[in-house]
């Protein structure tokens, strides 16, 4: 029996980490168009002396937390998307391990437009938000496991393992994230409903925390 010639093989293995990729943001992309399909148009009946364009609004303007539901989580996805793609930047192969890690975080990333859904219609029940924040958290706890696995050197899946400085970095960036939605969820647990309205408001600090892990590790901005 002939052997598979080396190259041929690294270029089989190459095609194989690209189809794990386009898999990846087909999901993200079907995902992140799935989140507008929630918003339906208005049925406007206007009745005698009454203004199509005074309803329309009127309409409109009660699809505001739809609107926000929608923005929130196409902003969200995006981020994650973006955290994906600069991961396979750094990843060189792939195994068993990497295959599962990376379908258990789409697994969450598909269920996104429901929790978004749920979210825009009953946004003002701690019980939706606290499972809109767990889906939230488990995206990034998968995201911190993925980032984890590629960076150990023992299997050598990409660059990071020889850059022990960033491979921290990764690791803390994303588990900081995991830690602020899961704040979010802590925050409107019965008992605590003083401050359930604040879990609302608190992915805000995603954006100071990450700003915080770069200066620390003093990492210059990527580019995309």
């Amino acid at each position: 029996m002939s052997q598979m010639h080396p190259d041929h093989f690294k270029e089989r293995k190459q095609f194989q980490l690209e189809r794990l990729i386009l898999f990846s943001d087909a999901v993200f992309a079907i995902a992140i168009t799935l989140l507008v399909i929630e918003i339906k148009v208005p049925d406007i009946h206007a009745g005698p002396g009454q203004s199509y364009a005074h309803l329309l609004a009127e309409a409109i303007a009660e699809k505001q937390f739809e609107f926000f539901g929608f923005m929130l989580s196409f902003a969200v996805i995006g981020q994650f998307w973006v955290s994906h793609h600069r991961l396979f930047g750094y990843v060189t192969g792939y195994d068993n391990g990497l295959l599962w890690l990376n379908l258990h975080m789409l697994f969450w990333i598909v269920l996104v437009p429901f929790s978004s859904a749920l979210n825009s219609r009953y946004g003002g029940m701690d019980q939706v938000w606290m499972w809109y924040s767990f889906n939230m958290f488990m995206i990034a706890l998968s995201m911190f496991f993925i980032w984890r696995y590629i960076g150990k050197p023992a299997r050598d899946l990409s660059v990071l393992a020889g850059d022990a400085r960033l491979r921290q970095m990764a690791q803390v960036r994303n588990l900081s994230i995991a830690c602020i939605f899961l704040l979010g969820l802590l925050l409107c647990l019965p008992g605590v409903d003083v401050l359930s309205w604040v879990a609302r408001f608190v992915y805000i600090l995603i954006f100071p925390a990450m700003r915080m892990v770069n200066r620390f590790y003093r990492i210059p901005k990527q580019p995309a």
